[in-house]
């Protein structure tokens, strides 16, 4: 009897010395003594201080007040942003990713932005905020999954610390080079610092599924598991980011969410936490 392959059912994620090199070392990070470390370090106002969360891009999702639900999101902080900073994508220029387009990179905003050395980063541009929409319809047509950040490490990494909480982001990810990959390897609280959008739930109709894991291949979060040859989703890992709808052969995997008043919530998360007016 001929022996049924394997699948192979890891994501096709960021593959760059740097991002391999973190990953090797993301597992000393859930020791005690390390973990309490990384802790007062990246979190010292509490890790509740710092939140992201990926909007999917998924048409099965509806419209609110006429418009798609990512663009409803990103189109209110956008024309409320002070100040905009358009770079080029740093994990898919780093990997050199060929399934996307570089220069649909990051969306920083707030007085943290007109703060940041633009030497230092391609791309990097102060723009308006027709030209930062327009960023948004470009990435949306190239299949990116907008995530909304505000995080301390950026705030470190772009060394703007002293406007924290005046910097926010809207990072435009694709499946095989996005950071936020790394997170899983890594401490719990890291990966509490991402949420799912709330009263977004992703299913899998298992009468449907063939079991070709062609949807793991997507999955950066670890957000799926196999199950006697049917995918599931892991609900306690999975962003609700929507690649695996998007990529599902048999329209298996349904995205929904519950009532659109979340993205009221979504917004309003994000406006306790950080000013972007500046």
């Amino acid at each position: 009897m001929k022996k049924k392959r394997k699948l192979d059912l890891k994501p096709i994620e960021m593959d760059t010395p740097w991002a391999n090199k973190v990953k090797k070392k993301a597992k000393y990070g859930k020791l005690p003594i390390i973990k309490q470390k990384l802790r007062k370090k990246m979190f010292p106002d509490g890790v509740e201080n710092q939140t992201g969360s990926p909007i999917p891009v998924n048409l099965s999702l509806g419209t609110y007040e006429d418009q798609i639900v990512p663009r409803k999101v990103v189109e209110y902080f956008i024309e409320k942003a002070g100040t905009i900073l358009l770079i080029d994508c740093p994990c898919r220029t780093a990997n050199k990713c060929k399934n996307h387009d570089v220069h649909l990179g990051c969306t920083w905003m707030g007085k943290g932005a007109s703060k940041v050395d633009r030497s230092k980063w391609p791309g990097a541009r102060l723009a308006t905020k027709e030209e930062a929409l327009e960023r948004e319809r470009l990435a949306y047509e190239n299949g990116l999954v907008p995530h909304l950040g505000k995080f301390r490490s950026d705030a470190r990494i772009y060394r703007v610390l002293d406007y924290e909480d005046e910097f926010m982001d809207i990072c435009h990810c694709c499946s095989c080079c996005c950071v936020m990959s790394l997170t899983k390897y890594g401490p719990s609280d890291l990966r509490k610092m991402v949420k799912k959008m709330e009263g977004v739930e992703v299913r899998v109709d298992q009468d449907k599924c063939n079991g070709c894991g062609k949807c793991f291949k997507v999955c950066i979060y670890a957000g799926l598991k196999m199950k006697k040859n049917k995918a599931m989703i892991n609900q306690k890992n999975c962003l609700g980011c929507g690649r695996c709808e998007r990529v599902c052969p048999n329209k298996a995997i349904s995205i929904s969410i519950d009532d659109y008043s979340r993205i009221d919530e979504l917004i309003a998360r994000f406006e306790s936490k950080v000013d972007i007016s500046g």
